[in-house]
């Protein structure tokens, strides 16, 4: 019996269908794993070409680009030569390397293991360069010492108040922090610590203590000097709740 034209199209129909889903469902169970580049790239394509043989498409511009990479990296006035590439597909496609280069950046400020003070302060000057006025931060930490949470908790003017203590023990409690290390720049001076700075230090770790987390430090920043209040000796018994080594000493 010769099969009809109808017959053969049903067939094809057939063949194909929960193709899509049947690439979504394994993509669920086992990632990328075991995917030619092709596939991946028509797996992208489904969210801007519907109802057409995106696995074509996709060798199509490899073929053409010659490697997926070199896919990703083409133009948009490029992309859209193709007959199916629309500019909706064409944007897609180059939304790929920025993505990921934002989540390497992000991951690189959130999943840091700081191994010393120094790679820290460089990472509080990025959040304060942006400014020219007193900015206070409360950077959350888990028992690895990954960073896990860098939070503005108050911008002004420091001697008239730090921050809301009540805001930092929001911080920890939402970001579950087993230590906290608080930081403020001075702009425009030295990064001595000054009567207001001791005094909010202090009154951080009695709120942390109560709270079972640990006041690391309080690191004062300018933009050519810092201060680890916890390596200096005058400062260092607040982070111990220990009598001052030196209790007759007044700031300037």
């Amino acid at each position: 019996m010769v099969q009809n034209k109808t017959d053969s199209n049903n067939k094809t129909e057939n063949t194909h269908k929960g193709h899509r889903t049947r690439m979504r469902e394994g993509f669920f169970l086992r990632g990328f794993d075991g995917l030619a580049d092709h596939e991946v790239l028509e797996m992208l394509l489904y969210f801007v070409i519907p109802q057409r043989d995106t696995n074509k498409i996709a060798h199509e511009l490899i073929d053409y680009y010659g490697s997926f990479s070199a896919v990703l990296k083409a133009d948009r006035a490029s992309l859209t030569k193709h007959k199916y590439i629309t500019d909706n597909a064409a944007c897609l496609i180059n939304m790929i390397l920025p993505l990921y280069k934002r989540y390497l950046e992000n991951l690189s400020l959130l999943e840091p293991n700081y191994t010393d003070t120094e790679s820290l302060v460089e990472f509080l000057r990025s959040k304060y360069s942006i400014t020219e006025n007193e900015c206070v931060y409360a950077l959350c930490f888990d028992p690895q010492h990954h960073l896990i949470a860098c939070r503005k908790l108050n911008e002004g003017d420091i001697s008239s108040s730090m921050f809301d203590l009540r805001k930092l023990a929001s911080v920890v409690l939402e970001t579950k922090a087993t230590s906290v290390i608080i930081s403020h720049n001075h702009p425009h001076g030295v990064t001595l610590p000054s009567r207001e700075d001791v005094a909010v230090t202090e009154s951080a770790y009695k709120l942390l203590r109560s709270l079972k987390v640990e006041l690391s430090d309080h690191i004062i920043v300018s933009e050519t000097s810092f201060n680890s209040m916890v390596k200096m000796p005058r400062f260092a018994h607040i982070f111990y709740g220990l009598d001052p080594l030196f209790p007759d000493d007044e700031d300037d």
